[in-house]
């Protein structure tokens, strides 16, 4: 692509020349879970740390397997697969990890959520016209679209509303702000 751009000395013409036509690239990952593999872009994931049981969470749905510590600090683990088929979630293999993400709400109760994970991530570079939108009948809670990257079916998850789930079942409705006289 070319543009033209003026100077500000001579005024004349000059040609500022620009590469195009270079898809932009986006770091990602594979992450397995039970049944399914999610892709997201490295820059949400905070720690892939082994898989230690989560304390349960009293009258929590069963996607939300409790928490860990992890940074000082509770982190709420969930199951996407138990989410969004809504079951109890699978067993837990040996090669489980839990994958600390960051949350993409301003919520300072649930900075960082655990994503439950059947083994390790693998490491993808996403250019756009790679991916292909293969749909999703069901209209799952969570998830924000079903892709074909290559040769692999993944699901895009929604992460803004999984923080929102994960914050409601951990903490129970909205936080009381303030108590009746």
């Amino acid at each position: 692509m070319e543009r033209r751009a003026y100077t500000g000395r001579n005024k004349e013409k000059k040609r500022v020349l620009r590469r195009s036509g270079k898809t932009p690239e986006l770091h990602c990952m594979l992450i397995p879970t039970h049944r399914e593999t999610l892709l997201l872009p490295t820059s949400v994931m905070a720690e892939v740390v082994d898989y230690t049981a989560p304390r349960p969470a009293e009258d929590a749905p069963p996607w939300l397997l409790g928490q860990i510590d992890w940074e000082n600090r509770q982190v709420p683990v969930f199951s996407f697969g138990a989410l969004i088929n809504g079951t109890g979630p699978d067993e837990v293999s040996r090669r489980a990890r839990i994958m600390v993400l960051k949350s993409l709400t301003d919520s300072t109760r649930v900075p960082y959520l655990g994503l439950l994970m059947s083994d390790l991530p693998r490491p993808i570079v996403v250019c756009e016209p790679d991916l292909q939108e293969t749909g999703d009948e069901k209209k799952s809670l969570g998830v924000f679209s079903h892709i074909r990257i290559g040769e692999e079916n993944a699901i895009l998850p929604d992460l803004d509303r999984l923080a929102h789930l994960v914050e409601h079942a951990t903490y129970g409705a909205l936080p009381i702000t303030q108590l009746d006289s």
